[in-house]
């Protein structure tokens, strides 16, 4: 989220970055820069990273703008219905420097955090806006709105990943959200054997955290 907090040209440099590298862009829900504009500027293959707000209207709009935009895959992530408690960004009262809003929900009314005393603006923003009650029948329907392949991120449990592909997700983000979500979670290096042996090869698998050098790369192939 919020790549216009390291660069100017926000999710499109990243975007163009990406396509340099030969590679894959997810944008985030939560981006600086509107979806159609980043798959615009893309040269490579763009995926759209899904929050569900408690608005399920909300969300088909910004599905259904993804996959018109040119968006090739979904990425639903399920491990940050509640944010974690992040202390720094309490301490800091984390909020989106003047200019810079959320501008997928431009169009919602939901483009800026909340400027709450002595709280972090994206905690504030996740309590009021995203679903907290998150379950497999959400994969369900997401892959009844959408033709778009749905990969289901932040799974670290060989059965939570065979119900996710049960219910429609083509793929599977072994991810422990960078271990920002939950105190002690797994490493996602860990969890990553049995998810790939409870699937047997029925979807594709990715993995992210922990990534520093090549040798991480090697361990996790």
């Amino acid at each position: 989220a919020f790549h216009g907090m390291a660069h100017d040209d926000a999710e499109l440099a990243t975007v163009r970055a990406a396509g340099a590298a030969n590679t894959i862009m997810t944008l985030s829900t939560l981006s600086n820069t509107a979806v159609e504009d980043v798959v615009a500027a893309a040269s490579g293959p763009v995926w759209f990273q899904l929050y569900v707000y408690k608005d399920r209207g909300v969300s088909r709009a910004i599905v259904e703008r993804a996959a018109a935009a040119g968006c090739r895959a979904l990425v639903l992530t399920v491990d940050a219905p509640q944010l974690g408690s992040r202390e720094r960004d309490v301490r800091n009262r984390f909020r989106l420097p003047a200019g810079l809003s959320v501008q997928n929900l431009l169009p919602a009314g939901m483009a800026d955090l909340p400027q709450k005393a002595m709280e972090s603006g994206l905690a504030a923003y996740f309590q009021d806006l995203i679903d907290p009650a998150l379950t497999f029948r959400d994969v369900e329907w997401l892959a009844n709105i959408s033709d778009l392949p749905i990969l289901v991120k932040g799974v670290v449990r060989g059965d939570d990943a065979v119900r996710a592909v049960a219910s429609g997700a083509k793929g599977i983000v072994v991810s422990n959200h960078g271990g920002r979500q939950l105190d002690t979670s797994i490493a996602s290096i860990d969890a990553l054997p049995e998810v790939v042996a409870a699937l047997d090869g029925r979807a594709e698998v990715l993995v992210d955290g922990g990534v520093r050098r090549g040798t991480d790369v090697l361990k996790a192939l």
